[in-house]
């Protein structure tokens, strides 16, 4: 999968802008706050998703200006596709001329995986945002995934608001072990799915790790579940975590919580055998943050059978000469969008095209 073309109207501090990127790498740089970044989150759009930047969807239109509007010419093995995102309060797309109901069903006709800085909670921050990326990653594979997710989620929130009626209604404490089967059922699901992720996303990772590394460093991946399971198999992880919620029962009862299950999972990222989040250094930091993003690219196209679109924001920063040329002249037969503030470093990039943007518009 490639982009052919993009064109960018009223969007952030973009006027209009229009480029035809290379279908490899494509460097982009410029001063900080010219909209190197909004470049990178147009084209994310087309995903389906909202911004990577968490901002509303009225917060992408120009100032002053009532709406917005980015067309995308991009290619896949089956056919040539044009889509357009119209922005005023919210997003409505449309795919070949054919209006969707909804911009999420772009997702399964184009596919994008994004680095920012943002993306260093990764590493840096709590368990919230290691279980938010894997579970972002698998919903963009699997349609299922976030339904399952969001019904887990909901028995979860069932099950906490009768922990909070009990002391006025203690006969609910009679239905607690129908609440404890149904959780377990679908926390298992959830766990199940989540470890055959982690699998794939740690052969994948690891192997960029080691690239980015110069083979200096190893990186390991790690499921970290409160369910003590010995087995894998759905039926086995549904009995331990049945057993689980009721060992922790008292303790939730008192906390109005259930404290055990997916929910309260992580991901431990290890350098060398060592933690990354406590030990690592900015740049290993980062190296790791971008190979999860760049597994989880590896495991769309082995899935799907093209590559999708990587956009790397920021990437460069704190990293040294050695990964950043295996950034800019090692990912090939994939097209990247990278932006970058240093004019030394787009003299390293060996091949491909580069943009200089300056308020708002592309000037190179």
């Amino acid at each position: 999968m490639h982009i052919n073309e993009v064109k960018i109207e009223n969007f952030r501090n973009i006027d209009f802008m229009g480029i035809f990127p290379h279908k490899e790498i494509n460097v982009i740089y410029g001063q900080n706050g010219q909209g190197k970044t909004n470049l990178l989150e147009a084209i994310w759009l087309f995903t389906g998703c909202k911004s990577f930047r968490n901002s509303k969807d009225s917060e992408l239109v120009q100032f002053e200006r009532e709406n917005s509007r980015i067309s995308l010419s991009f290619e896949t093995e089956l056919r040539e596709n044009n889509a357009a995102i119209f922005i005023d309060k919210k997003r409505t797309a449309n795919l070949n001329g054919i209006n969707l109901s909804s911009p999420r069903e772009l997702i399964g006709k184009y596919y994008a995986v994004v680095f920012s800085p943002i993306h260093l909670s990764l590493i840096k921050d709590g368990p919230i945002n290691r279980r938010k990326f894997i579970d972002t990653a698998i919903s963009q594979i699997d349609n299922m995934y976030a339904k399952k997710l969001m019904y887990f989620n909901h028995l979860i929130q069932q099950k906490n608001a009768l922990l909070k009626n009990a002391v006025e209604n203690p006969s609910l404490l009679d239905t607690l072990d129908v609440w404890d089967e149904k959780i377990a059922l679908s926390g298992a699901e959830i766990i199940s799915d989540r470890i055959n992720y982690i699998k794939k996303l740690k052969s994948k990772a690891t192997e960029i790790y080691n690239g980015i590394s110069g083979e200096k460093e190893e990186l390991d991946i790690k499921y970290l579940s409160n369910v003590r399971y010995e087995s894998e198999e759905k039926k086995d992880i549904a009995r331990i975590y049945f057993e689980s919620l009721k060992k922790h029962r008292p303790n939730d009862l008192y906390l109005k919580n259930t404290t055990s299950g997916p929910h309260r999972d992580d991901i431990e990222i290890l350098i060398n055998n060592i933690s990354a989040r406590k030990f690592g250094s900015q740049g290993q930091q980062r190296s790791a943050s971008l190979s999860l993003k760049l597994g989880e690219a590896e495991i769309i196209k082995d899935l799907k059978g093209e590559h999708p679109i990587i956009l790397l924001d920021d990437v460069m920063s704190e990293l040294d000469i050695t990964r950043q040329n295996y950034i800019l002249n090692k990912m090939t037969e994939k097209q990247v969008f990278i932006t970058c503030c240093e004019k030394e470093t787009v003299s390293r990039l060996h091949a491909g095209k580069v943009f200089k943007i300056e308020n708002g518009k592309a000037v190179d």
